[in-house]
């Protein structure tokens, strides 16, 4: 089993990469468990995080969904 650290903030995200270390973030999740066929639609997860207050841009949302179909 690979292992990932998993973290959305930026900063975190740089250190990761310095540091060689293999990271996702939740979008990445997200888009994994669909195509993995864990869930049936990547948007309504996705929707629903940024209804909860995740920031995500449109431009980056509209192209995590188009990666897996949607």
């Amino acid at each position: 089993m690979a292992r990932q650290a998993v973290m959305d903030d930026l900063m975190g995200r740089k250190c990761a990469r310095v540091l060689a270390i293999p990271m996702r973030g939740t979008v990445g999740i997200v888009l994994k468990a669909k195509k993995d066929g864990h869930i049936p639609s990547a948007r309504s997860v996705l929707e629903e995080l940024i209804l909860g207050g995740m920031y995500l841009s449109r431009s980056i949302l509209d192209k995590a969904l188009e990666r897996v179909g949607e």
